[in-house]
């Protein structure tokens, strides 16, 4: 049974979800820019095909958005199904015994 993305792997789709959902947008308006108004970038001198690679790259921007929010949506459903405040492997310190105290 696999127990789910650790602290890092939620920490870091966390920074990457920021990151790539401005990677996606900024890459969005540069190749919007390029394609319907080129005059307004400097130095490009085939602006289809730079635009074409500006898209590109925002799709792997993209992906990386959707892998991002698998590790959250996952995490979000491994601590529905684990019991409050236990991680899978961690021992619950204090319990020494389910029984009550009536019953020794």
């Amino acid at each position: 049974e696999m127990g789910g993305p650790g602290p890092r792997a939620v920490g870091c789709a966390k920074c990457c979800t920021v990151f790539a959902t401005s990677g996606v947008l900024f890459l969005c308006l540069i190749g919007t820019l390029l394609t319907k108004q080129p005059l307004y970038v400097l130095g490009v001198d085939d602006p289809e095909a730079a635009a074409k690679s500006v898209f590109d790259a925002a799709w792997m921007y993209f992906a990386v958005l959707a892998a991002s929010f698998g590790v959250l949506f996952w995490d979000r459903a491994e601590q529905r199904r684990r019991p409050v405040g236990r991680r899978p492997g961690m021992p619950e310190y204090g319990a020494i015994s389910h029984k009550d105290d009536d019953d020794l």
